[in-house]
């Protein structure tokens, strides 16, 4: 028995072994949370990064180059914005583009502001309504950039701003870039020449130009064609800033008679951007000509494909002489099987004319025509199968009829609203509005729509 201080016993204290599993359960429950919350919330005590990635860019000038804005690290992101700077002289901003880090959370809101005068861009981005923010790694968003001229410039990452659900602002580090741009890749064709004739199976040569325009030695192949099939390709390699003339021989044998675009081309170099100067086409035609009499009709070309009955319509016909010798021949312009009218032509070898023929459309039918041409056959003359062109047709209708369809209607009202107001010149003229061929759809032509509107061609 034991004795208290006053000299009274004291009862002995018995814990049930059933409270003594309660108690010690609910002790290590205690403690196996209070462990958990430790480990689980060390992810909040790193600190996020926002980081231009890659770090370092190289990029040739004259080159367009990619750069992401990545985050890492952060927890509960609802929203973000950020400030990129560089050096405007060296670099402009062409495009920025979000990531898809916050996306994962719902639908966001972004926006961007570029000053390439000053040089940097403002971008900003959030989540939308009450929804969680996105924890992790990722890409906030993109930026392109175009590399002016060679040099260095800091990609300078400032203003940064990370803000979670609550609108609480979210501690971080901002991490810059740096890009290096160099001489650029860029080789180019000057000009090519060549004589405009040759006669069937004789050689002519054809000279080109290129030069290396951009800061490294470069290696290089030029090639030659009529139309698109190879005539000669030629390899070479400059200096920075050389230029070399190349001379390359087309042989004609085997070719037809006709007449073909000449054009070079230099191959792209690696890493060359500006590639639109690697090729030309000569200024000229060649053609090869025949050996004999030989004249042709290349071409017919309604001014347009629907007239008004007693309306003149103009009618453009060319014609070419593939022989050897001058030659003087008539032209004549068809509607179907109907003679409109015959020029005499006059052409030296090789030459060629185009004639405007008129076709007064005054008593004739509504209807299709098939408008074509002839020229005579010279004396001399074997080869004659070219020597007659037919192409498309005109609809001869009533004054008023914009599509053809042979009543002056609301779409021909609409047709004539669209081009109301243009010129040849324009890009939405059309020739079937301008009745009276004055060379602009005007008020004129608005009113004599109008004076016809609900008639047909009879």
């Amino acid at each position: 028995m034991v004795i208290g201080e006053r000299g009274e016993p004291l009862k002995k204290i018995t814990i049930k072994k059933s409270n003594s599993i309660r108690f010690f359960s609910t002790l290590l429950l205690f403690s196996i949370l209070t462990f958990g919350l430790v480990f689980v919330h060390p992810v909040h005590a790193v600190t996020p990064t926002v980081s231009v990635y890659p770090s370092t860019v190289t990029a040739s000038a004259g080159q367009n180059f990619s750069i992401d804005i990545r985050i890492a690290n952060v927890f509960d992101l609802y929203g973000w914005e950020f400030r990129l700077g560089w050096n405007s002289t060296l670099l402009d901003a062409v495009n920025v583009t979000e990531g898809t880090f916050l996306k994962q959370g719902g639908n966001t809101f972004f926006a961007n502001k570029t000053n390439n005068t000053e040089g940097y861009v403002l971008v900003d981005c959030t989540l939308l309504g009450a929804v969680p923010g996105v924890s992790g790694s990722g890409t906030l968003a993109t930026v392109e950039f175009h590399a002016e001229v060679p040099g260095q410039s800091v990609l300078d990452l400032y203003n940064t701003i990370l803000i979670n659900p609550l609108e609480q602002p979210i501690p971080h580090t901002a991490n810059d870039g740096n890009v290096t741009t160099g001489p650029s890749h860029d080789v180019a064709v000057i000009s090519i020449a060549s004589p405009t004739t040759v006669l069937l199976g004789q050689a002519i040569h054809i000279n080109v130009t290129v030069q290396n325009q951009g800061g490294y030695a470069e290696s290089f192949n030029v090639t030659v064609y009529y139309n698109s099939t190879v005539i000669e390709k030629q390899s070479v390699s400059l200096d920075i800033g050389a230029s070399t003339n190349l001379t390359f021989t087309w042989n004609t044998t085997g070719i037809n008679k006709g007449d073909y675009t000449i054009s070079a081309e230099a191959s792209v170099v690696p890493g060359e951007t500006d590639t639109t100067d690697n090729t030309k086409v000569a200024d000229s035609m060649v053609t090869v000509l025949s050996l004999g009499h030989d004249v042709a009709v290349k071409g017919v070309t309604p001014s347009k494909t629907v007239v008004g009955r007693g309306y003149p319509l103009s009618i453009y016909i060319t014609a070419k002489n593939y022989g050897t010798f001058t030659e003087t021949f008539n032209v004549t312009s068809y509607a179907n099987s109907t003679i409109i009218q015959t020029q005499n032509v006059a052409l030296a070898s090789g030459n060629s004319t185009t004639i405007t023929f008129t076709w007064n459309t005054t008593g004739v039918s509504c209807g299709n025509y098939t408008i074509g041409a002839n020229a005579t056959i010279v004396p001399g003359e074997t080869y004659t199968a070219d020597n007659t062109y037919t192409d498309g047709w005109v609809v001869v209708t009533v004054v008023g009829d914009v599509d053809g369809s042979g009543r002056v209607e609301w779409g021909d009202l609409g047709l004539l609203g669209l081009a109301y107001g243009s010129t040849p010149a324009s890009p939405n003229w059309n020739p079937n509005a301008d009745f009276d061929a004055s060379g602009k759809v005007d008020w004129g032509d608005l009113g004599t729509l109008g004076l016809n509107y609900g008639k047909s061609c009879s």
